[in-house]
């Protein structure tokens, strides 16, 4: 079972994982849960309700008290993860196929009318073959509604950079595609919870600079860049992590080549630690979450905060900064 960041899990108790990252322990797929079954859910599907859950703590804390089969200790990880068992899983929903359907389908309603649109133009744009592309997020397992996103994944590093450079000719000339305005900002500063991490205005300068999010026929986008097959060329436990506490420093970028994949890694130089353990120097930020992407260039000097750990292979031995964990994390130029 090959399972990459955007794909989902479905398992025997009718809950919807979303999948994490690019590697997986032999018997589990690493996953965190977002949707499960509950009568008081506002979306359904085959004629039953489903809740959305989004906020990571709040995930945990669902599993715990219901669940506590897919919280596991990972010894690479070296902490508790969320992770579905191979042999839970009923089905893994992937991307691409349901591009592949839902461009076959003459049935489709607006939202996923609306997807189909956004892809063929990015590809037509892009000059990229249709196999790079998927849909994800709730069109993915058919638990969108009216007002959902439009979850695109574009597949392979090279691909991620000439959808990149697509998506920027797009919304200058095509009025479909529109940048996110203060307003639409606002509204995403607040669902993500960001007060006490970010003014607001360091938010609105650091988003208006992305073109991976933004607004296609009045819906909401999301482009999450993934990693093809081929580059995959790291093993489950070639690499393992070891937490070391809270970090807080400032460096320069000097590496941006997987900036625009999730998960995303910037390579850093001239760091700064300004809170933590002054001898654990972090070479690189790391994020598993796609809107780290697109968030600094390289040249550009960056404040970052997030949970450091200490990265050893059979031939290097490093720290890096992960970001993206708590609502409190922040990557942003300086």
């Amino acid at each position: 079972m090959r399972a990459r960041e955007g794909d989902f899990a479905e398992t025997s108790d009718s809950l919807l994982f979303d999948v994490k990252g690019l590697l997986h322990p032999p018997n589990r797929v690493v996953a965190y849960l977002r949707y499960y079954p509950d009568n008081r859910g506002t979306r359904s599907r085959d004629g039953v309700r489903y809740v959305k859950v989004y906020d990571l703590t709040k995930r945990r804390r669902l599993l715990e008290k219901r669940w506590s089969r897919y919280l596991y200790y990972d010894e690479v990880e070296g902490r508790e993860l969320q992770g579905a068992p191979k042999d839970s899983i009923l089905r893994l929903y992937t991307p691409q196929q349901r591009l592949t359907a839902l461009l076959r389908s003459k049935r489709k309603d607006a939202l996923e009318a609306s997807a189909t649109r956004l892809v063929n133009a990015l590809a037509q744009e892009s000059g990229l073959p249709l196999k790079h592309f998927g849909i994800s997020g709730s069109l993915l397992v058919s638990l969108h509604r009216e007002g959902s996103d439009l979850d695109i994944i574009v597949y392979g590093t090279a691909a991620a950079k000439r959808a990149q450079q697509a998506l920027s000719l797009l919304m200058e000339n095509d009025r479909r595609f529109q940048a996110y305005g203060i307003h639409d900002l606002k509204r995403l500063f607040t669902r993500r919870g960001l007060r006490q991490a970010i003014t607001f205005r360091d938010f609105e300068l650091q988003e208006r600079r992305k073109v991976f999010q933004g607004r296609f026929l009045r819906h909401d986008y999301f482009v999450r860049c993934v990693k093809d097959w081929e580059e995959i060329t790291e093993r489950y436990g070639d690499t393992r992590y070891a937490p070391r506490g809270k970090c807080r420093i400032s460096a320069q970028v000097t590496d941006d080549s997987e900036s625009l994949v999730t998960p995303c890694r910037y390579s850093l130089d001239r760091v700064e630690v300004l809170a933590g353990d002054p001898y654990c120097i972090p070479r690189e930020v790391t994020s598993f979450r796609g809107r780290f992407a697109e968030q600094a260039i390289q040249g550009e000097r960056v404040f970052a905060r997030g949970r450091l750990e200490k990265v050893r292979s059979e031939d290097s031995e490093y720290y890096r900064l992960v970001v993206g964990e708590s609502p409190n994390d922040v990557l942003r130029t300086i």
